[in-house]
C-alpha cells in the first residue's frame, strides 16, 4: 500500500487539515485583534499561556500519555479518572501558590491582570488534554481537531465581545483564551459520552506503581522541555519590557503556536502508530513510518521556512499594521526555530514509544541546563539588546534541536522485527 493512500497518511492529513483550519481562526482574526488590542494585552495572553504550559506538566503526572500506551481499555479509562483527580488536587494547591507568589509571577510573566485565572485555566486545560488523548487512543482524531476549532472560535468571539463591551483593556485576549478552553472541554466531554466508574483506592495505587516512570522520569523531563521552550518568554518578561514581550507575543501566536499545535497533532497520530508497531514487534514497519513521516515534515517545513524568513518583514506590517513592524523582524529571526520545531517536534515522541524514557529525560535535563547557561550569558556577559537576544537565542535553540534529531535517528536506526 502506498504511503499516500494509507490510513496513517489519511489520518494525518484529515486531522492536520482540521487543525490548520482551527489555527487559521486566530491567525485570520489577528489583524483585527492586533488593531483593537495593544502590546500590553498581547503580553498578558502570552504570559498566561507560558506559565500555564509549565504548570500543566505537573497537573496530571503525565498520565495522559499512559492512556495511549495502556493495552487494556478498562485500565486506560481508570487512568483518565486518576489523571483528572490529580489535576483537581493540583489546581487547589496552585491556587495557594499563585496567591503567595502573585507579585513575582505577575511581574516575571507580565500577567498582573490575569494571575488569578491561572489555576482554573490549568485545570480545564488538563481535563481537555486527557480527553484528547483518549480520542487518540481510540483513533477518533477528528474529534480532537474539532475541539481546537471550538476553542479558537470561542476565544476570538469572546475577546472581540470584551473589547466592544469594555473598550481598550489588557484582559480581553487572556480571558478569551480561558473561555475558549472551558467551552471546548465541556463540549468535547459531552460529545465523547465517556462514562467513568469509581474504583477502590488500591486500583489507582496499582496504576501509579505500574506507571511510576511517567511521574518519576517523563514528568521532570517534560518540565525541563517546556521550560526550554518557554525560557525565551520568561527571559523577555524578566529582562525586557512588557511592550517587547507583546511584540514577541504576536509572532509567537501567528507563527510558532499554530505550528506547535499542528506538529502536536501529527505527533499524536505518529505516537499511536509507532506504539502500535513497536508493541507488536514490527520494527521494520515502525522504521518505515518514521522515514515517511520525516520526509513529509521536511516537504512541508522547508518551503514554509523560506516564506517566513524572506517575507515576514514585509507581511507583518502590511497585515497587522505598522505598529507591529518589530514583530515581522522577530518572526524572521525565529524562522530557524520554526523549521526545527516542525521537523523534530512530532518525531521526538518516538523515544517514549521505544520506552527510552530515561534517555529522553537525560537529554531534556542537559538541554535545559545548556540553554539556561547560554541565555544567562547573553543577558549578563554580552548585555544584548532585545532583537539581538532573540537572534542568538534562535541560533542556540536550532543547534540543540539538531543534536536531538541525531539522538532520535540513532535510536530508530536499530529497530528490527521481533521473532
Amino acid at each position: 500500500m502506498s504511503f499516500f493512500t494509507s490510513r496513517y497518511f489519511k489520518d494525518i492529513f484529515s486531522q492536520a487539515g482540521l487543525v490548520i483550519a482551527a489555527q487559521l481562526i486566530p491567525v485570520v482574526s489577528s489583524p483585527l485583534l492586533s488593531r483593537i488590542y495593544d502590546q500590553n494585552a498581547m503580553a498578558e495572553i502570552t504570559g498566561l499561556m507560558a506559565l500555564s504550559s509549565i504548570l500543566l506538566v505537573f497537573s496530571t503526572f503525565k498520565l495522559e500519555n499512559a492512556v495511549v500506551t495502556e493495552k487494556d481499555d478498562n485500565r486506560a479509562n481508570q487512568l483518565m479518572v486518576l489523571g483528572i483527580g490529580i489535576a483537581l488536587l493540583f489546581s487547589i494547591v496552585t491556587i495557594f501558590l499563585v496567591n503567595f507568589f502573585s507579585d513575582r509571577l505577575g511581574n516575571s510573566f507580565k500577567i498582573q491582570n490575569v494571575i488569578n485565572f491561572v489555576p482554573f485555566y490549568v485545570l480545564f486545560l488538563s481535563a481537555l488534554n486527557i480527553i484528547n488523548f483518549w480520542f487518540v487512543r481510540i483513533k477518533k482524531f477528528k474529534l480532537k481537531a474539532y475541539s481546537k476549532i471550538i476553542e479558537n472560535g470561542s476565544y476570538v468571539a469572546f475577546a472581540c465581545s470584551i473589547y466592544y463591551l469594555k473598550g481598550q483593556n489588557e484582559l480581553g485576549l487572556a480571558l478569551g483564551k480561558f473561555v475558549g478552553v472551558c467551552v471546548a472541554m465541556a463540549l468535547l466531554f459531552a460529545f465523547s459520552k465517556l462514562k467513568f466508574q469509581r474504583n477502590k483506592w488500591n486500583t489507582y495505587k496499582d496504576l501509579l506503581v505500574d506507571y511510576k516512570e511517567f511521574p518519576l522520569h517523563y514528568m521532570p523531563s517534560s518540565f525541563v522541555n517546556v521550560m526550554s521552550l518557554q525560557m525565551l518568554i520568561l527571559f523577555i518578561g524578566i529582562y525586557y519590557s512588557k511592550e517587547q514581550l507583546g511584540y514577541f507575543g504576536l509572532a509567537n501566536m501567528v507563527v510558532l503556536l499554530p505550528i506547535s499545535f499542528i506538529t502536536q497533532s501529527v505527533g499524536t497520530i505518529f505516537f499511536q502508530k509507532m506504539s502500535e508497531y513497536i508493541n507488536k514487534g514490527q520494527g521494520k514497519l515502525a522504521k518505515k513510518t518514521f522515514k515517511q513521516t520525516l520526509g513529509m515534515l521536511a516537504a512541508i517545513g522547508i518551503p514554509a521556512f523560506l516564506v517566513l524568513y524572506f517575507g515576514s518583514v514585509y507581511l507583518f506590517p502590511f497585515v497587522f499594521g505598522f505598529d507591529w513592524e518589530i514583530t515581522g523582524i522577530i518572526a524572521k529571526l525565529l524562522a530557524v526555530v520554526f523549521l526545527s520545531q516542525i521537523i523534530v517536534g512530532p518525531i521526538s515522541i518516538v523515544l517514549i514509544s521505544l520506552k527510552k524514557i530515561k534517555l529522553n529525560a537525560f537529554w531534556q535535563y542537559g538541554r535545559f541546563v545548556i540553554m539556561l547557561l547560554y541565555m544567562l550569558s547573553l543577558v549578563y556577559f554580552f548585555n544584548l539588546d532585545f532583537l539581538s537576544f532573540v537572534k542568538w537565542y534562535a541560533y542556540g535553540a536550532a543547534t540543540l534541536y539538531t543534536i536531538y534529531f541525531l539522538i532520535i535517528i540513532n535510536e530508530v536506526r536499530v529497530l528490527r522485527d521481533e521473532d
